[in-house]
């Protein structure tokens, strides 16, 4: 068991995940390293806070600089979140994917072994999918088929590969590793290659201004909040031995498409002018055939986990209301 003590690592720490999970670990006494080759955004830094971490600037695609950090630091559990996450460059940009995500996830899992790390916490992702084969979608769903494979591309390949790196290191090295595999995750801070995903309806609604979608509406999700990936990973940390090694962060409710979110954050905010159209482009036609109901039974029973949002409507009020306020704190002073 990680005593409060004892240092984390988290590499990706200053992106959107990161750094709700560096309050999370600075708020539960943990010393916090983050490896990352930015600083954090003025977003991630208002949701920390006064809450601080040390940052060494790094990217995962260098061992040397990786190991420096690891041997120096110590810690008993690194959560590995950092990879480009951009599956349409990745579509395009392959040997990226393999340079960075599958390199990078090697990197760490390496550095770990060599230093006596007890855990790892990868990041994965549903893009590990193909087309789906049954429902509710657990980790037992084969991502490999006959004729068929991660349905996401090069993104998914990736993430297909680090998992089965992180197997082939507690194969063959003992080494512990949990993987999650979050879904259409969203909240204050994030950033996304999408134009019809949650940050481009909410936040502009907020500022009054009106939106206009071309394509997306019918596509579903399985909407998950920031706050409660942040929850399974911080369960994850603490998982007993016997659990399982695949986690999704979800909800597990039934899948909500975008016209559903548009007409959510509508009728939370009184005046939005919000439009989406009722077509799928080729990018959501793609995307479509992986979208799934997810089991988090195993969450549920192995570690107590239940999402505080299951109920989409309350996790973009929160997401309002923290974009509300980060607005004030950073308007002018009159």
């Amino acid at each position: 068991m990680i005593t409060t003590d004892q240092p984390v690592l988290v590499t990706g720490g200053t992106g959107f995940i990161g750094s709700y999970l560096t309050r999370a670990l600075v708020e539960a006494g943990h010393p916090v390293c983050l490896f990352d080759t930015g600083d954090f955004s003025p977003e991630a830094r208002f949701i920390l806070g006064d809450h601080a971490a040390t940052i060494e600037k790094g990217s995962i695609d260098n061992l040397p600089r990786l190991c420096d950090v690891v041997m120096r630091w110590r810690p008993r559990r690194i959560v590995h979140i950092a990879g480009i996450v951009d599956p349409l460059y990745l579509l395009t940009n392959p040997s990226a994917a393999l340079q960075v995500n599958v390199a990078g996830t090697v990197n760490v899992l390496e550095a770990a072994r060599l230093f006596g790390v007890e855990r790892v916490i990868y990041f994965s992702s549903i893009g590990v999918l193909p087309a789906v084969q049954y429902e509710p979608i657990d980790a037992a769903h084969p991502i490999i088929l006959p004729r068929s494979g991660p349905a996401s591309g090069a993104y998914g390949a990736a993430k297909v590969a680090g998992e089965a790196f992180c197997f082939a290191y507690q194969q063959a090295f003992g080494l512990d590793f949990r993987a999650i595999r979050p879904s259409a995750v969203y909240g204050f801070g994030m950033k996304w290659h999408s134009a019809n995903y949650m940050k481009q309806f909410v936040e502009p609604a907020v500022r009054g201004e009106p939106v206009r979608l071309a394509s997306g509406g019918p596509l579903p999700r399985d909407y998950t909040h920031v706050l409660d990936v942040v929850g399974l990973t911080l369960a994850l940390l603490d998982a007993p031995a016997e659990a399982d090694r695949i986690f999704y962060a979800a909800t597990g409710e039934p899948l909500v498409t975008a016209s559903e979110v548009a007409r959510l954050v509508m009728e939370l905010v009184p005046g939005a002018d919000l439009q989406i159209a009722d077509v799928l482009g080729p990018d959501d036609q793609v995307e479509l055939g992986f979208r799934g109901v997810l089991s988090i039974e195993n969450a549920r029973r192995q570690l107590g986990w239940e999402p505080r949002f299951r109920s989409l409507r309350d996790g973009i009020a929160e997401y309002i209301a923290r974009y509300r306020a980060y607005l004030a704190a950073s308007a002018p002073a009159s």
